[in-house]
């Protein structure tokens, strides 16, 4: 590419991102920002990464320039053009430098140091956390902050689309989700395209697949089973793959590019969390949505699915589920100071499944030596002493309001 042409994209763009910063995101307070360290922000596609640097960007008063990778006039953007790009942040005298979608440039990583050492402060986004980790562990060990964003957390969602906090907005996040395109359309198409985005662009392409196939049927039956345990072996026959070694490495691929997570099951060792089964989230109930059939919703899995991000980004990685065979409680928090906390995720306490969540819940609570726990459900709220534990039973949008971390 020629400088030219590199600048004129540059402006463009700028003009672009003037037109509108967007709501701002609770997440935006804690955004880190330190001088000589790059601040690294991974996350789903379109789940706002832009627009949240934007927002930054906007708060800043410094000189500041950004650059959007994933834009057709940088198409032609070759590793050899970063010393083009050099000379343009030179010639602004830029003061700080957002990089979007940088991570398929090869060399990214080396001219990102070269800022830091110049006291250039420096912004990266990427929708690959693995491979955006591998080059920052070989070229920028000590020198970067992470920073993971999610699509609209429920009250993001509230203040988007200016709704009062009861059982039925609950119940409105839950169908449409946190994507903030999908959030403002509702346009089931914008649902399909960032799912193919996804599927072709972060893991076809990326990893060069041949067949592309099975991971798309992959993705499909995870997104239609969130909230359940999935053994890879038993999904190498459904997706039409030959081992359950490729089985894994596309779910590798799925967990990298943030559209799913796996929450390990709680043991006593690392070695038993690794064996044991898995249960898998969508990143958002809105891409789980794409695969429900007739009127299935399937409410109470999207209800689990909210409250493990919800959770997760309170306890960061310290969430697992329990099992002792018979019964399950779905959430156990470990808390830095080495205590821990139990949440049961069900739609509806009724007579026929009433038992069966108490009775996970205190089966957890025995093996912590707890004697309290909490069910999270859509609209209900009570309290219930079981085998000599309280529990708490409190409504959704209740416990989210509540319960920011």
């Amino acid at each position: 590419m020629t400088r030219a042409e590199i600048e004129y994209a540059i402006d463009e763009q700028a003009k672009e991102a003037s037109l509108d910063l967007g709501m701002p995101r609770d997440d935006l307070a804690g955004l880190p920002s330190q001088k000589h360290f790059a601040t690294i922000v991974t996350g789903v596609r379109r789940s706002g990464k832009s627009t949240l640097l934007r927002q930054w960007v906007h708060s800043l008063k410094v000189k500041v320039v950004s650059v959007l990778f994933d834009d057709l006039r940088l198409m032609n953007f070759s590793s050899q053009d970063f010393v083009l790009l050099g000379k343009i942040l030179s010639k602004r005298k830029a003061e700080a430098v957002v990089l979007d979608e940088v991570q398929d440039i090869d060399g990214w990583e080396l001219f990102v140091n070269g800022l830091l050492n110049q006291g250039v402060q420096v912004f990266v986004t990427g929708s690959n956390a693995k491979m955006l980790s591998r080059e920052l562990g070989t070229k920028l060990t000590g020198r970067h902050l992470d920073f993971h964003l999610d699509p609209f957390s429920y009250l993001e969602f509230l203040r988007f689309k200016n709704l009062p906090n009861t059982p039925d907005s609950f119940l409105d996040y839950l169908r449409v989700g946190g994507f903030p395109a999908y959030v403002e359309s509702e346009n089931r198409q914008v649902l399909a395209e960032l799912f193919n985005d996804i599927i072709y662009r972060d893991i076809i392409v990326r990893y060069r697949l041949a067949n592309t196939a099975p991971i798309k049927q992959l993705a499909g039956y995870l997104l239609s089973h969130i909230g359940t345990r999935l053994a890879p072996s038993r999904l190498k026959d459904a997706i039409q793959v030959q081992s359950a070694k490729t089985v894994l490495e596309y779910f590798d691929h799925l967990t990298e590019c943030c559209m799913i997570c796996r929450l390990e099951q709680f043991a006593d060792s690392p070695k038993a969390r690794m064996l044991a089964p898995k249960k898998v989230y969508a990143c958002d109930t809105a891409l789980a949505s794409l695969f429900e059939h007739g009127i299935n919703q399937n409410l109470g899995h999207k209800l689990e699915n909210v409250l493990f991000w919800h959770l997760k980004k309170q306890a960061k990685d310290l969430t697992y589920y329990h099992d002792d065979k018979e019964r399950e409680c779905d959430f156990v928090l470990e808390k830095s100071d080495g205590s821990f906390s139990l949440v049961q995720a069900c739609y509806e306490l009724t007579d026929d499944n009433k038992a069966r969540e108490l009775n996970g819940l205190v089966a957890a609570a025995k093996r912590f030596g707890l004697r309290q726990g909490v069910i999270v459900t859509q609209q209900q709220s009570d309290l219930a002493i079981h085998d000599g534990c309280e529990v708490l039973i409190v409504p959704a949008n209740e416990y989210l309001a509540d319960n920011k971390g």
